[in-house]
């Protein structure tokens, strides 16, 4: 599954006898580009973001051999990310116009019909493209998760917050937002109920641990080296730099450039791909074109 700035979507299968993949159109009906497409865990249908300020829904239609889009209208801006719930009957997404929101994308004659719990949290749980819950952020949403046991969610925005919910029957949503110590994650992932990954302009991946609505950061993945080089002469220019910064100093004639220093960690540029291959292990991908295994203990 592709989806492009051609306001076009791509179903890719492989065809055994001519040993290639053969792209079916999907055509999604938006004027913007689409900007991120996610495969529901049923595997019956997919969602995509838009800048078209709404969310494609897409399933298989067979008598007509055709893919089918219903569509999500409750955003104000480009929806930038999107996560699927455990039962694929919601869309947890990310949106520019500072707000995450959690819609029913149940499709009758679909997905099953039953109540698999849900239904004492969201009472609309069958009205299709509805909002379940909306929650305010401070900053437009880079990234959403959902969590394997279907009843926390996460998302991160680019004003360096966190925040978990804790989807509870019977009540509102309990919230829980973290101020990241550094810069703004781009992508996040749950390995399992208890821990998530967060990457981003950090080029680190970082480690949160919790349950709930409590959570917190435990530690960086990649465990930093010293910088090489001459110590004491980067920490001259630094000095310099700072009185000039802080107090207005001059440098004066033999000004200083501040030296550009190698990341010591193994990504060079900021992550924006994460993968979970399990419980334990998962990679990443990042703008200095490496794509890096991790396993944490």
């Amino acid at each position: 599954m592709t989806c492009g700035h051609d306001r076009n979507a791509y179903v890719w299968e492989y065809d055994a006898k001519e040993e290639n993949f053969k792209p079916t159109l999907v055509v999604l009906r938006i004027n913007r580009a689409a900007t991120d497409v996610k495969w529901s865990p049923c595997g019956k249908k997919f969602a995509v973001a838009s800048g078209a300020k709404c969310i494609p829904v897409c399933h298989y239609e067979k008598s007509n051999n055709w893919w089918i889009s219903k569509m999500i209208k409750k955003h104000k801006s480009t929806v930038t990310s999107l996560a699927w719930s455990p039962n694929s009957k919601f869309i947890l997404s990310g949106c520019a116009d500072f707000k995450a929101r959690i819609n029913s994308a149940y499709i009758e004659g679909l997905d099953p019909a039953e109540d698999d719990g849900f239904g004492e949290i969201f009472p609309k749980q069958h009205e299709f493209g509805e909002t379940m819950v909306e929650f305010d952020t401070k900053g437009w949403v880079n990234a959403v998760a959902w969590a394997p046991s279907g009843r926390v969610v996460a998302f991160a925005s680019h004003s360096s917050t966190l925040t978990f919910v804790e989807l509870k029957a019977g009540g509102a949503p309990v919230s829980n937002t973290l101020n990241l110590q550094g810069l703004p994650f781009l992508d996040i992932a749950f390995l399992d109920d208890g821990n998530l990954i967060g990457v981003g302009f950090d080029n680190n991946p970082a480690l949160f641990k919790g349950s709930g609505s409590d959570w917190k950061f435990v530690e960086y993945v990649d465990k930093e080296q010293k910088a090489g080089g001459a110590p004491g002469k980067k920490a001259s220019a630094f000095s310099k730099w700072a009185d000039a910064d802080k107090r207005g100093a001059s440098m004066g004639d033999g000004a200083v450039a501040l030296p550009e220093l190698e990341p010591t960690t193994r990504h060079k540029n900021a992550i924006n791909g994460l993968k979970v291959f399990s419980a334990k292990e998962f990679t990443t991908a990042g703008i200095d074109g490496r794509v890096l295994h991790w396993k944490i203990s």
